[in-house]
């Protein structure tokens, strides 16, 4: 029943997700409106879903790629995206004086980077 259950919950989320994630490779492409085209969106829709089925081909631990992406990804949200927003609102052309707080920022950033750096080893190493 579990496996009915996680099947039944891959088949009907997995194309809300992938469309998500294809509306942001647009995005990151800097792709218009206007060329976002029935025909474009299928072309980079079976491109997109080739990538990812021969990935799946040879990656078939799934730990392994889930420790991976919380060594990685997870210290990214936790560490280095935050710092870098707090940078640019604390840089602002406001009136104020600068805030005087860039070395623990960027030292922050370093930590981040390093511990994903050390869980991306880990997970390789261990996999």
């Amino acid at each position: 029943m579990c496996r009915l259950a996680v099947g039944i919950s891959t088949l009907t989320t997995y194309p809300i997700v992938f469309i998500g994630c294809r509306d942001g490779v647009l995005d990151m492409l800097d792709v218009p409106p206007e060329r976002q085209t029935s025909g474009n969106l299928n072309m980079l829709t079976v491109f997109m879903l080739f990538c990812l089925t021969t990935i799946a081909i040879f990656v078939t631990d799934l730990g392994f790629i889930n420790a991976v992406g919380g060594g990685s990804l997870a210290t990214i949200i936790v560490f280095v995206v935050p710092t870098i927003m707090w940078y640019i609102l604390a840089h602002q052309p406001r009136g104020k004086d600068k805030v005087n707080d860039l070395p623990l920022a960027i030292g922050l950033c370093m930590f981040g980077i390093f511990l994903g750096v050390v869980g991306v080893y880990v997970a390789i190493r261990e996999g």
